[in-house]
C-alpha cells in the first residue's frame, strides 16, 4: 500500500495561498488597506494566469523541491 505524501508541491502551494490570504486579511483588518488590496490584486492576477494558461510559477519551483503529489512512481517492494 502506498503512503500518502504529506509534503508535496500542490499541498505546499495551497498552504502558501492560505497563509497569503490570512496575511491579506490581517493587513486589511489593521488598516493597511493599500498594502492588503495590492497583495490581493497580485494574488488575483496570478490565479487568473494559472486559470488561463494552466501555469503557476510557484508550483513549478515547488515541484523541483518537494516533488508532485501526482507522481506515477513505482513502489519499492
Amino acid at each position: 500500500m502506498k503512503a500518502k505524501k504529506i509534503w508535496c508541491a500542490e499541498r505546499v502551494q495551497r498552504l502558501m495561498m492560505s497563509m497569503f490570504l490570512l496575511l491579506i486579511l490581517f493587513l486589511l483588518s489593521t488598516g493597511h488597506s493599500v498594502a492588503g488590496l495590492a497583495l490581493l490584486a497580485f494574488m488575483s492576477v496570478m490565479l487568473f494566469i494559472h486559470f488561463i494558461f494552466d501555469f503557476c510559477p510557484s508550483t513549478v519551483v515547488l515541484n523541483k523541491i518537494f516533488g508532485s503529489c501526482f507522481c506515477e512512481c513505482k513502489d519499492n517492494e
